[in-house]
């Protein structure tokens, strides 16, 4: 009954200002903007839903909560997703969806945003059909996500106050605190990791914004050239965290032994052409620091799912950390 009550509650509230509810039926002020909207499709994700529109003034993609959803961390995701593309990304020099709206109501624990629908012009990982065009997908993400770091960390640096400035002794804390919590095998590991988090991070000092969650299924090609998207977990850290996460977290140790120099050599020669300089030794410093960090989110994750995904990725980052520790 309680949930059927919020459900209406949303759908009454998305008829007014509220944010959007359903796919179907648009919050008033959205409605004036595109009065003559079809949709083509629409679906329920993990952490969001989505819908895929057709207007006359173009295509158009909606991410919202769906009524009856009270979800916090989605809410969270989803606001500072929002709040990225609409007071940061319009100086961003890396091709992303721009956006069109946004909506969010804290205390209700409702968001929408709306952007432009990339679909039709652009294609995914599962469109590379061979060994070597993924791998060359790979440099393609590393060299975006050097772009992303070099802009954050030097001409996009002065944006990077208020919710978007780096906190270093919330992250120790944080990271403290899931060590305490871990049990098991893993509890010395991720002690270790969190007692050395100090100096790692000392000993990467660039700070940067981080997409927080870069993968194979966060890029998409235009022409040939990468769109990052999904910004629900973009935050201030050491860039080091980016890459850990792509060749710790996401790429199995064979596939981080085989493919993590090429990709290391790639993103420093990226970060230069941006106009910031690392040596090697700097991005193994980041790297170290990056690993640590994916080590404890990745723990503070599994905590609370038992998911093959999640429990893989900690697989694997913990044997990364394994031979840097």
């Amino acid at each position: 009954m309680r949930a059927a009550q919020a459900f209406l509650r949303d759908l009454a509230y998305a008829a007014g200002d509220g944010p959007a509810a359903l796919a179907r039926f648009w919050p008033q002020a959205l409605r004036y903007r595109y009065p003559r909207r079809h949709l083509v499709e629409a679906w329920t994700g993990e952490g969001a839903a989505f819908a895929r529109y057709a207007t006359p003034q173009g295509p158009v993609f909606l991410k919202y909560l769906p009524a009856g959803w009270r979800d916090p961390r989605a809410y969270r995701r989803l606001a500072r997703e929002g709040r990225f593309l609409r007071d940061l990304a319009p100086g961003l020099p890396v091709a992303h969806a721009p956006l069109l709206d946004l909506a969010l109501d804290r205390a209700r624990a409702r968001a929408h945003l709306l952007t432009r629908d990339l679909t039709g012009e652009t294609t995914g990982w599962g469109a590379l059909n061979s060994d070597s065009a993924r791998e060359a997908a790979l440099h393609d993400i590393v060299r975006l996500l050097a772009r992303f770091h070099a802009h954050w960390a030097g001409p996009g640096q002065g944006a990077l106050t208020g919710r978007w400035a780096w906190r270093p002794d919330e992250v120790l804390t944080q990271a403290q605190a899931i060590a305490g919590a871990a049990v098991g095998n893993e509890a010395p590991i991720l002690q270790r990791a969190a007692q050395a988090l100090p100096a790692l991070l000392e000993a990467a000092p660039l700070v940067t914004l981080v997409h927080g969650d870069i993968h194979s299924g966060q890029v998409l090609w235009r022409d040939g050239e990468p769109v990052l998207i999904d910004y629900g977990q973009v935050h201030p850290s050491v860039p080091g965290e980016d890459l850990a996460h792509l060749l710790a977290v996401r790429l199995s140790p064979a596939e981080r032994t085989r493919l993590g120099p090429a990709l290391r050599n790639t993103y420093r020669e990226a970060l230069a052409e941006a106009g910031l300089s690392l040596s090697p030794a700097q991005v193994q410093a980041q790297e170290r620091a990056g690993t640590a960090l994916n080590l404890l989110s990745t723990a503070g994750q599994a905590g609370h799912s038992t998911g093959s995904g999640v429990q893989e990725a900690l697989a694997f980052v913990m044997q990364a950390w394994n031979e840097l520790d």
